[in-house]
């Protein structure tokens, strides 16, 4: 194998590449990429087994065919280094030259005989989707996926697409996110997605061809293709916890005002389950926070509120996240009781966009 090939362009497939790298795993070839040399490009590919990404280059030059595998994070710890424009790889016997100006560096490579096959792609006519409305909505409700793994469907993001409209949720238990692009789409489907394969779409991209089956799912632009498992589910029922008409008290806030006020109590905030209470008044709202040890925050906020008196607890880290993924100047909250989730949304909707967050409450004493 011998390339050549822009340090910044290698460095960026790297990058995409090996965020689907195991942190930890049993099988040590999983920490390597493998980088190939075929019909004048150069593909770098890496797996965790449930998620398979490779990335291609149209060489310019002289090159050679053929395989290497190489510990990625390493590799690309190096690449990000050199000061030189280019980064030239050469193969001999069993080893792997890298040469950028002076500085040369030999990698031990691995078989790639051992380096996992790629699944091939689903059969089947792809669908078209625009990259900038899936990364949208990804954006919006990945920060809400579970971490659990006892729970593998809310360890996915629910994607769902008619002929009108686009949608994904994602939820721990504590918390969901749900969001809705209005246009037309060439087809409808259903599927929970890993949210690490939808983190590898080139963003730079305009168009993302979907091809699915039962037990895989693909994704493939001009130079990134991404196979991965659907998640099995089913997913839980959100439509049955979001509300369909308003909750009885309702206060709206402006986003900023907020967002500072809470920083401010979440200092205060007990380390488990970061404790913040709010005591809705007319015309106001009182945030407060206390721990023993350290002291307490109380602070008081002018907003729009006119029902009865009512005081409800939320996770402050939990509640900011919600507020950094909501672009509006003013946010409506709507509650239905203290021991209820808390809807919140944007008071400036668009007619096409539709964003909804909920919030479990913790139990005030």
């Amino acid at each position: 194998m011998r390339c050549e090939i822009d340090r910044g362009i290698l460095a960026d497939m790297l990058a995409v590449v090996v965020n689907t790298l195991p942190s930890r795993t049993t099988y040590p070839v999983l920490q390597n990429v493998m980088l190939e040399v075929a019909g004048g490009k150069l593909a770098v590919s890496g797996t965790d087994l449930d998620s398979y990404v490779r990335k291609e280059f149209a060489l310019t030059g002289k090159f050679e065919e053929g395989k290497a595998v190489l510990p990625g994070r390493k590799l690309m710890e190096m690449v990000r280094e050199l000061g030189e424009a280019n980064v030239l790889f050469f193969s001999k016997d069993s080893n792997v030259h890298v040469e950028a100006g002076n500085s040369k560096a030999v990698f031990a490579g691995l078989d790639p005989a051992e380096f996992p096959e790629m699944p091939k792609l689903p059969e089947g006519t792809p669908l078209e989707f625009p990259i900038a409305t899936i990364t949208e909505l990804f954006d919006a409700v990945s920060f809400a996926v579970s971490r659990d793994e006892s729970r593998p469907a809310m360890g996915g993001v629910d994607w769902e697409v008619s002929k009108s409209a686009m949608k994904m949720v994602a939820t721990d238990g504590h918390r969901l996110s749900f969001v809705r692009r209005k246009g037309k789409f060439p087809a409808t489907f259903k599927l929970i997605v890993s949210p690490k394969a939808l983190a590898l779409l080139p963003r730079e991209q305009d168009v993302v061809k979907v091809y699915s089956d039962p037990g895989k799912i693909g994704l493939v632009t001009q130079d990134t293709m991404v196979i991965g498992r659907p998640i099995e589910g089913p997913y839980p029922d959100y439509e049955r916890v979001i509300p369909q008409k308003d909750y009885p008290f309702k206060a709206i806030v402006k986003h900023d005002a907020f967002v500072a006020v809470l920083r401010r109590a979440a200092i205060f905030a007990h380390p488990v389950g970061k404790l913040v209470a709010l005591d809705f008044k007319k015309d106001k709202v009182i945030i407060q926070a206390e721990t023993p040890e350290i002291g307490s925050s109380e602070e008081e906020l002018i907003c729009e509120y006119n029902g009865e008196p009512v005081r409800i607890g939320f996770n402050a880290g939990y509640l900011l996240e919600i507020f950094r993924h909501l672009n509006s100047e003013k946010v409506v909250i709507e509650l239905q009781n203290p021991l209820s989730a808390g809807l919140l949304k944007p008071l400036e909707k668009k007619p096409e966009y539709d964003e909804t967050f909920l919030l479990m409450p913790i139990r005030l004493d």
